[in-house]
Order: C-alpha cells, then structure tokens, then sequence
C-alpha cells in the first residue's frame, strides 16, 4: 500500500510541477525543466523500492524514445527544405476556419494509419506555417493538431500501440475494430468523436488573434517560399526518404524493424543525400532543431507508470469497479470510461492499457458480458480521454515542445484551455456512440 502511496504521489507532484515550472524556472543559477521534474520522480520511486531498478528498462521504451528523438531531426529538415511553407501556401486559401478544420481533420485521418508522434512531428511544421499565412492561433492550431492524432490511434488495430495490444490480447482482426458481431465498433466512434471535437475548437480559437510569433527556420527562410525559389531536388529528397519511413512503419511487424531502424533510415538518407550535394548548411540546421527534451520527460513517466502496474492498484481498481457497478454492465462500463479518462490524463497510455486489459476481462467475466465491450469501454477512456494533459500521451507533449522551440511555449493550463473542450467533447460523442451500439 506503501508503494501505491508513493506511486500516486509522484503522479500528483508531476502534474503540479508540469504547471508550475513551465518551459523552465530559475532556481539559483540552474534552470529546472520538465524532465528533470519527471526524471527525479521516476528514480525516487526506484530508490524506493516501488519499481525494482532491473525492471527498468521493461517500462521505458527505448524504441519509442528514439523514434522521439530522430523524428525532431526530420521535422527539422522538413522545414528547411520549405515544403511546409509550399503546402501553407494552399491550404491558407482555404480561408481561416476551414485552414484549421482542415489541418486538424487531416491531422486525425493520418493517424487511424500511422503512428501519431511520427503524424505529429510531420505536420506540426505544416500546421505552424499555415497558422502564421493565415492569420490563426499557432498555439491552438498545432496543440489542436495533436490532440486529434493522439485520439484515432484506436480506430484501427494498426494506429497505435494500446489497439495493437488489445487486438492480441483479444484476437481480434483488422475488420473487428471496423464492425464487431455486426454493429459499429472502434472506427466510427473514434472518428465521429475526432470530427465532433476538430470542430468544437474551431469554432472557439479559428477566430482568435494570434497568441505567440513564432521563430524558425521555415519562417525565416521561406515567407515568400514559391515553387520557383525552392531546391526541388531537396524536396524530392525529403519526401521520398518520409515515404520510406512511412513505408516501413507500415510493415514492421512483417519484417521485424523497430520504431527507431525506420526513423533512423529516413535521418541518415536525407543527411547523406544533402552531403553529396555539399549542402551542409541544411545539415547543421536540421539538426540544431532536435530535442532531447522530450525523451526524456518521457523515460520518467514510463517509470512512474511502471510503478502503477508494479504496486497492484490497477486490480484493486477492477474490485473497486465491480463493487460500486453493482453488477450492472451499464454502470460498469461507464465508469471504466470516466476512469480511464482521468487516469490517462496522468498516466502514459500503453503501460495503463496493458495494465488494464487483464482487468477488463475479468471484470467482463463477473459481469458475464463480452469482455471486447469492456476493452472497447477502455480504450475510449484511455485513447480519447488521454488528450486531456500533455502528460498522458507522447504526441501531446512532443507538440508542446516543438511549440516551445518556435518561440510559442504553451503553459501547462494553457494547454488545457484547449484539451479541455476538445477531450469533453470526444469523449462524450464516442461514448454515447458505443451506448447506441450496445446497450
């Protein structure tokens, strides 16, 4: 009990040290991040016994890390190349309220597909152009942006790591999260609930004033970026080395790369490329734009989430579930739903989703319901409720980041002036959907 003490804690403390140091706070001559409020946690709970130190390296996900950190690098020469400021210049004639619909629909639909930080890192740069041509919120836009990759994830059983866990825990197909025993499944819930949400914040910051001016590199190489001024063969380059990581994102399982092999091979193509052609101005620029930042912010909340599977709270909750349900399917699945929302707002979703999965069928055995219902009752609550906080998701915070580098940091409640609209609203319409389908 001891441990799950400490574990709850640590969560709390992170929450309120996320808020109050910001993109940094001085304390004597040194500078507090973020990360080193997470990281300090994170080994506190294994000086403590909590998560013993040889199981470490099961709860922090190196491949992910590195998929973080090398994405940086080739949002970096995304940039520089100017494709961003090409692509702004067509979706701003859009006018302003369909340029962030738009961006923030486009945003979504790539993520029911492909990995939503490697979404994220992609078209953060695009999103921040068309902000700045269009005269839109780049805060609110790219969290926005975000916040819609990180909730499609579940809407196939390829977007994200907690579907692809819950279809192998369930043997589930690809077909089951389209259309289970013949009604509506994770698909229509998770893109009804992102196109209900892409809306709602549209139509509450499409017609703000720009909060923040960002700096980079596009911005001040590229405001007047045509398809006569740029270095098409750079482009060329760039996209046909995205493509490639795309590509083997895609088919990982089949040939059994890592995250960070398919990142690493778009990284060392495109820098090898722009070496040939002696453009090492592009090299260095490219990469003075990484971020080490957020990997490891993220290696601490792995360990802290650790500690929740480690000290048993996750099956003391199933008990807790079932005893206030009161054996109702009804009220049993609404309240993994609500939970699940509060919880991935703190707790990084894949350890919280593998953590919870034995429960769910468990819980569904009481019951005596199909336990897919109750995976389908999680994954709403960790997938569409994990938008509410920076912490719960990577993309999240990686958005956040990249914002901070641009010259436009977001303070942890500005963050959810936006979340809070956008997970509400996604929440709810998911929700009521699955209760059309279900109940």
């Amino acid at each position: 009990m001891a441990g799950g003490a400490a574990v709850l804690a640590s969560l709390a403390l992170l929450v309120v040290s996320s808020a109050v140091i910001g993109e940094g706070r001085r304390v004597g001559r040194f500078t507090v991040h973020r990360w080193h409020a997470a990281l300090a946690l994170g080994f506190a709970l294994v000086a403590l016994g909590v998560v013993p130190p040889g199981r470490v390296l099961e709860y922090v996900d190196l491949d992910v890390l590195g998929l973080v950190y090398l994405m940086s690098i080739v949002t970096g020469y995304l940039e520089v190349s100017g494709i961003p400021w090409l692509v702004a210049r067509r979706v701003a004639g859009l006018g302003g309220r369909r340029a962030f619909y738009g961006t923030v629909m486009v945003s979504g639909g790539l993520s029911i597909f492909l990995e939503n930080v490697s979404v994220i890192y992609l078209l953060a740069p695009i999103a921040l152009s068309v902000a700045v041509r269009t005269g839109l919120d780049p805060r609110a836009l790219v969290v926005s942006m975000a916040l819609a990759a990180d909730m499609t994830g579940s809407a196939t059983m390829v977007g994200d790591p907690p579907a692809i866990m819950t279809a192998g825990y369930l043997n589930l197909n690809f077909l089951d999260f389209i259309v289970y025993r013949g009604r509506p499944s994770m698909f229509f819930y998770t893109v009804a609930a992102m196109a209900a949400a892409a809306a709602v914040v549209t139509l509450l910051y499409a017609g703000r004033r720009p909060s923040c001016r960002p700096s980079t590199a596009a911005a001040s190489a590229g405001a007047e970026a045509s398809w006569d001024s740029v270095d098409r063969v750079f482009i060329a380059e760039v996209l046909a080395l995205v493509a490639v990581k795309i590509v083997l994102l895609s088919i990982r399982d089949v040939v059994h790369i890592p995250l960070t092999a398919a990142a690493l091979a778009a990284v060392a193509g495109i820098t090898v490329l722009r070496i040939l052609h002696r453009d090492m101005g592009s090299v260095r620029r490219a990469f003075s734009m990484h971020d080490i930042e957020t990997p490891l912010f993220l290696a601490g909340t792995f360990i802290i989430s650790g500690g929740f599977v480690e000290t048993g709270l996750a099956a003391s909750i199933a008990d807790a579930l079932y005893r206030l349900s009161g054996g109702s399917f009804h009220a049993a699945s609404l309240m993994l739903i609500l939970f699940s929302v509060a919880a991935s707002a703190v707790i990084y979703n894949i350890p919280y989703v593998a953590a919870m999965l034995p429960v769910t069928v468990d819980l569904a055995s009481r019951l005596g319901v199909d336990p897919v219902l109750m995976a389908w009752s999680l994954l709403i609550g960790a997938t569409l409720g994990g938008t509410l906080t920076y912490i719960g998701a990577i993309g999240n915070y990686a958005a956040v980041r990249y914002l901070a580098q641009r010259g436009c940091p977001v303070t942890f409640t500005g963050f959810m002036r936006i979340s809070v609209p956008f997970t509400l609203t996604s929440v709810a319409v998911g929700t009521l959907l699955f209760i059309a389908s279900w109940w």
